[in-house]
């Protein structure tokens, strides 16, 4: 990655466009109006933009599909675009948005891979910041950081999770994203790297026993959750994901899973699969807006710095904020990219093309104001160097 030239540590009002009025969306700009900058939220349906005029007066919004060419000519005004939309149509966004010249966040996990848009963005002087949420997106940004100056790497690990205060029956878990996206989470091979060679496990495999923060024991097992991370960082160990949940939670979901009950094929006579059941059944039983969520997450690194062994960790524990009712897995994941596309839109000499989230966490003034402006948000990295 070239260097980014850094102009100052002063946000100056900035006027951002977010595409998708979901949660995730509406976080993402209520974080760019508390520091003082102009939003204006970007989608089709009608409801989810009348949603946000009765939320957020203050924001305005705009008419947008992202099938439609000519809906791309009212990015034209922004300094900075942030994609905030489901991952089924993440990628046909990015493809679109390539050719705008924009700087782009985006915070849509794609099943495609953002990196074939490398060289439309880079002749079209589009800069993409691909998978900028909370993991992948600041777990990445973490990693970059911690392996910029070390002359080998030995093993990444990363360990991430949203879970309720408390263990609730019956998966000891509640909805707080995407449906969708948690299912995906626990079907998708989950591809890790082992003694240095990429392989493929299964998801839900690789259970062990954590403890972060005030949190007793917890279990945590491997998910596709590296993306660029394995290709952009290379070691000689471990390099891996895994997803914190309640002990017990993964021999229930694998079940669930090898039951069938998230296939994706018609049932014989009917015109749904068990995945749209398994998806009704869980935002029926799991979308329990009153329990209050806490996100935890811990980044390892180990690897070698003038010939000495160095060991590097960050450690984070995130609670729903009773005062603006925002949860922590909504918190977690739009500071990243807010404080993200702020950051972007004071530089300049920023090289086109695909800039991932652990290539700007080698950045040291990015890592800088990426941990202080989550501080200054409530949100606390706890950094041990050994």
């Amino acid at each position: 990655m070239q260097n980014i030239i850094y102009i100052c540590d002063v946000i100056f009002s900035m006027n951002f466009a977010i595409v998708g009025a979901g949660n995730i969306g509406r976080g993402i700009a209520q974080n760019l109006i508390e520091n003082g900058h102009e939003v204006e939220i970007m989608d089709k349906s009608h409801d989810s933009l009348d949603r946000i005029r009765d939320m957020m007066p203050k924001v305005r919004t705009i008419e947008f599909d992202v099938m439609d060419r000519s809906s791309y000519r009212k990015l034209d005004n922004y300094d900075v675009v942030i994609s905030a939309l489901p991952g089924s149509v993440g990628m046909q966004f990015l493809r679109n948005a390539a050719k705008t010249g924009k700087k782009i966040i985006d915070v849509s996990y794609t099943e495609e891979d953002p990196v074939e848009l490398d060289s439309i963005a880079e002749n079209s002087g589009t800069v993409i910041v691909p998978d900028m949420g909370f993991a992948p997106g600041l777990t990445n940004a973490i990693a970059g950081y911690f392996t910029a100056d070390l002359e080998s790497i030995e093993n990444v690990k990363i360990y991430v999770g949203g879970v309720p205060e408390k263990p609730l029956p019956p998966l000891d878990y509640t909805i707080t994203w995407s449906v969708e996206g948690l299912i995906d989470e626990y079907t998708r091979p989950a591809r890790i790297v082992r003694n240095g060679k990429q392989i493929q496990v299964e998801a839900l495999s690789g259970i062990e026993r954590i403890s972060i923060g005030d949190y007793g024991e917890m279990e945590a097992f491997y998910t596709d959750g590296l993306r660029s991370l394995a290709r952009n960082i290379r070691c000689s160990g471990d390099m891996f994901e895994k997803t914190i949940r309640y002990p017990g939670h993964a021999e229930k979901i694998a079940v669930i899973r090898d039951m069938g009950y998230f296939d994706r094929t018609k049932i014989s006579g009917c015109n749904l699969t068990m995945f749209e059941i398994s998806e009704q059944l869980f935002m029926k039983r799991l979308y329990r807006p009153e329990i209050h969520d806490v996100v935890l997450m811990r980044v390892m690194v180990s690897g070698k710095k003038l010939g000495n062994p160095v060991k590097r960790s960050a450690e984070m524990e995130v609670h729903y904020d009773t005062a603006r009712s925002r949860t922590a897995m909504d918190i977690t994941t739009s500071l990243p990219a807010s404080i993200t596309a702020e950051f972007l839109s004071g530089q300049v000499n920023v090289p086109s093309g695909i800039l991932f989230p652990e290539e700007l966490g080698r950045d040291r003034n990015y890592f800088e104001q990426l941990t202080d402006s989550l501080r200054r948000k409530g949100v606390n990295l706890q950094i041990t160097v050994k």
